[in-house]
C-alpha cells in the first residue's frame, strides 16, 4: 500500500509538473515571408490541448500536426519547456494576378494553388493579364476555360523563376504568350518550354537597350528560328510616312 500511494503521488507530481512547467508562454515563428505568425500559431495550437508544449512537440514529431496548405514542412522545437520554436518552409511563389476579391493580388505557385491574397504588391513578381480564371479563393486550385493557356502560363512562371527572369509583366493575347522584359516584348507563341526560357538571358545580354519584339513562337527543339523586329524610332517613322507621301 505504501509503494502504491508513494508511486500514485509521484505520478501526480510528475503530471503536475508537465502541466504547470511545460504550459507554453511563448511561441517563436521562423521562416516565413507572407504567412502571418498569426496563421502559424492558430495552426500549431488548433486543439484544446495544445497549451502544452511538449503536446505541440510530440503531435508534429508523430506527424500528426496540421500544415496549412501554403506550407511545405514545418519544425517544431522548444527552446524552453514553456518557449515552442516553429520553423515553416512555404511554398514558394510563381506569380500574380489583379482583381481578386476587394482588389487583392492572387499570389500562387506552379501548380496554380493560391496561396496568398493581399493588395500588397510583392517586388520582383511578375504580373499575369488577360487570363480570366476561377476559384480564387485562398488554397484552391485556380481553373481557366482556357486550360492550354492557363498550363503555358504556370509553365513560364515557373520556368521565369528557375531562371531568375523578372518580366515587367506576361500578357495573354491571342492565344498567344507575351513577356514585357525592360524594353523588349518577347513572343512565346502558344507553346511555352524549358528550352525557350532559357534562350531568353542569353539573347537579351546581346540586344542591350535596343526595343523591339522578339519573336520565339516558332522556337523548338527542331527548329531554332528566332528573330528580332526592332521598333522604329517615332521620329523615324514619321520621316519615312513623310517620304512616302
Amino acid at each position: 500500500m505504501y509503494r502504491l500511494v508513494v508511486t500514485f503521488l509521484g505520478l501526480a507530481i510528475s503530471g503536475l509538473l508537465v502541466v504547470i512547467l511545460f504550459k507554453v508562454e511563448k511561441i517563436e515563428v521562423d521562416g516565413n515571408s507572407y504567412c502571418t505568425d498569426r496563421q502559424i500559431k492558430d495552426m500549431v495550437q488548433n486543439d484544446k490541448y495544445s497549451v502544452n508544449a511538449l503536446y505541440i512537440l510530440g503531435k508534429y514529431i508523430a506527424g500528426k500536426g496540421e500544415v496549412l496548405p501554403c506550407l511545405e514542412s514545418v519544425k517544431v522545437t522548444l527552446r524552453a519547456p514553456w518557449h515552442v520554436k516553429v520553423r515553416v518552409k512555404e511554398k514558394t511563389i510563381v506569380g500574380c494576378m489583379a482583381g481578386g476579391e476587394g482588389n487583392d493580388n492572387i499570389y500562387f505557385d506552379k501548380e496554380g494553388l493560391v496561396l496568398y491574397k493581399s493588395s500588397r504588391v510583392m517586388e520582383e513578381m511578375p504580373l499575369v493579364e488577360g487570363l480570366e480564371v476561377k476559384n480564387t479563393k485562398l488554397y484552391q486550385q485556380m481553373k481557366s476555360r482556357d486550360s492550354d493557356i492557363f498550363e503555358g502560363i504556370l509553365e513560364t512562371t515557373q520556368e521565369l523563376k528557375k531562371y531568375e527572369i523578372i518580366p515587367k509583366k506576361i500578357v495573354c493575347k491571342d492565344g498567344n504568350i507575351y513577356l514585357f522584359i525592360e524594353n523588349v516584348c518577347v513572343n512565346l507563341g502558344n507553346t511555352v518550354s524549358a528550352e525557350k526560357i532559357a534562350q531568353i538571358t542569353p539573347i537579351m545580354n546581346k540586344l542591350g537597350r535596343q526595343k523591339g519584339t522578339l519573336h520565339m513562337e516558332n522556337y523548338s527543339d527542331n527548329r531554332e528560328t528566332i528573330t528580332f523586329e526592332k521598333k522604329k524610332d517615332s521620329k523615324k517613322k514619321e520621316k519615312d510616312e513623310e517620304k512616302e507621301n
